[in-house]
């Protein structure tokens, strides 16, 4: 039987918002590990020189990642004070939660972060990684630990004959699903009043037209919203197709698949 460790531990980072008198020296605070296909918590404590946490209750701070090529800020949030029950204040921390969401466009690779104070009438004002002045710490994405999203497929291209009109063929990955798999679909259409069929094929290779069978036939009138289709089953290659109804002159505009 194997054993493993889980550590439910804050990610707790120190921030100095006093002045340096040689004191206590810190010289400097770590890096900061953030995982795609999660939230990431982040605390802050803010202290002084002598190690001794601040009251920040009425003070408001800004979180910014800084994409190390570029120097320009990939995300900004503002840090939530943290209570900690005192009826005097709050004393020295805040945290700030980067979401899945925040990580979805944002490389695998090491970043600079900051935090700054703002003051009332909007003047920003540095705060410091460590004792030795430096502004800035350093924090990594990182892929693999979580399941990831990944983006759905766009179709927007169809070949059209008379009044058919037909996507390419795409792979349905039938390696990396199950006899349960779940496909969805998203239809963006624009005055479209006719039929919208979903095909699968078992073949793997430059399938034909002979080699798809319908897996749902849909019927729409003068569509102008997004419709959504779901269906099941292992597929080599799928692909979609749209006929419209005799006089109709609307068009199926772009389909999002996911498998």
């Amino acid at each position: 039987m194997q054993t493993v460790s889980r550590y439910l531990i804050n990610n707790l980072v120190n921030a100095f918002i006093n002045g340096y008198h040689g004191r206590n020296s810190k010289v400097y605070d770590r890096q900061l590990k953030l995982y795609r296909g999660v939230s990431n918590p982040i605390t802050f404590t803010f202290k002084n020189e002598d190690q001794k946490s601040q009251f920040v209750s009425n003070k408001t701070f800004e979180f910014n990642l800084i994409d190390t090529e570029s120097s320009k800020s990939v995300l900004t949030r503002n840090l939530t004070i943290i209570d900690d029950g005192s009826t005097v204040s709050t004393k020295g921390q805040a945290s700030v939660t980067i979401s899945e969401a925040d990580l979805l466009d944002l490389d695998a690779k090491f970043y600079n972060f900051s935090v700054r104070e703002i003051a009332s009438d909007g003047t920003r004002t540095v705060t410091f990684s460590d004792t030795a002045y430096n502004s800035s710490g350093t924090a990594e994405i990182l892929d693999g630990g979580y399941p990831q999203f990944t983006a759905s497929t766009v179709i927007t291209n169809f070949t059209r004959s008379g009044t058919t009109s037909t996507s390419s063929a795409i792979d349905a990955e039938p390696g990396n699903n199950s006899n349960t798999a779940l496909h969805t679909v998203a239809v963006y259409s624009t005055n479209f009043t006719g039929s919208f069929r979903i095909q699968g094929t078992m073949v793997t290779t430059a399938p034909t037209d002979n080699d798809y069978f319908t897996i749902s036939t849909n019927n729409l009138t003068n569509n102008d919203k997004i419709n959504y289709y779901n269906f099941n089953g292992v597929y080599q290659n799928i692909r979609f197709v749209w006929s419209n109804s005799t006089g109709n002159t609307g068009t199926i505009d772009k389909i999002l698949y996911r498998h």
